[in-house]
């Protein structure tokens, strides 16, 4: 990982604010905001107050180095880039969860609404009672994620085009993970590989008692494999 990081700047982000925010509008500055390690994402500050979110994806922002492109069939591969987060997004605009407006997607780039406020983590510290109405709402998506379900399991980019995802079911495909996982970390470390037999039988006996699914649900990729 020597790649020399470089952060993107007013005059670097200048024409990608202008296209989603429109010429009329001057962008005065930008701050990098948290927001994965894949890609960079900047809040964007115009002269007349307006602001909105980039999501830039490149080498120089993406701190993996795995370099080539990912299969979107491997249900485990990286979700990045602007045609996974549009799918994604229209995804959760059409079960009504609340998302941020996409104002702008472009081949390796996105501008969306900036919501603000502060966050949750901010709320729960501040004010608790206030933060409760939030995490309603938060339930409320959940539930709204759950209640939609499909045959398929994958990419929601995958699914929703009719394609089909690596693997005969999602036990076997978070079982063959984890077993690959295990011969890795063995690799690595000689307490792992004294023990590589017996972790990767367990995996299996684990695996055997996971009732058969039919459908899936919608969820968010960090939580869990669906």
């Amino acid at each position: 990982m020597d790649r020399v990081r470089r952060h993107l700047t007013a005059a670097d982000l200048a024409p990608l604010a202008r296209a989603a925010l429109g010429p009329r509008r001057t962008l005065n500055g930008v701050e990098r905001l948290r927001g994965g390690s894949r890609k960079g994402v900047y809040r964007l500050r115009c002269d007349d107050g307006a602001t909105a979110v980039a999501y830039v994806w490149s080498p120089e922002e993406d701190y993996w180095d795995h370099g080539g492109h990912p299969d979107p069939r491997d249900p485990f591969s990286a979700a990045s880039g602007p045609a996974l987060f549009a799918a994604a997004h229209d995804r959760l605009t059409a079960v009504g969860v609340r998302t941020p407006r996409l104002l702008h997607l472009g081949t390796d780039a996105a501008v969306v609404e900036d919501v603000t406020g502060g966050s949750l983590e901010e709320a729960l510290a501040c004010d608790p009672a206030a933060a409760a109405a939030t995490l309603g709402r938060l339930g409320e998506a959940v539930r709204a994620l759950g209640a939609h379900t499909t045959a398929s399991y994958g990419k929601v980019a995958v699914v929703d085009a009719g394609g089909s995802s690596h693997g005969t079911s999602c036990v076997q495909v978070v079982r063959d993970r984890a077993l690959r996982d295990v011969e890795e970390a063995a690799r690595r470390d000689p307490r792992i590989a004294a023990v590589r037999e017996e972790a990767a039988e367990r995996l299996g006996h684990l695996a055997a008692a996971v009732r058969p699914r039919s459908r899936h649900a919608l969820v968010h990729g960090e939580p869990g494999p669906v």
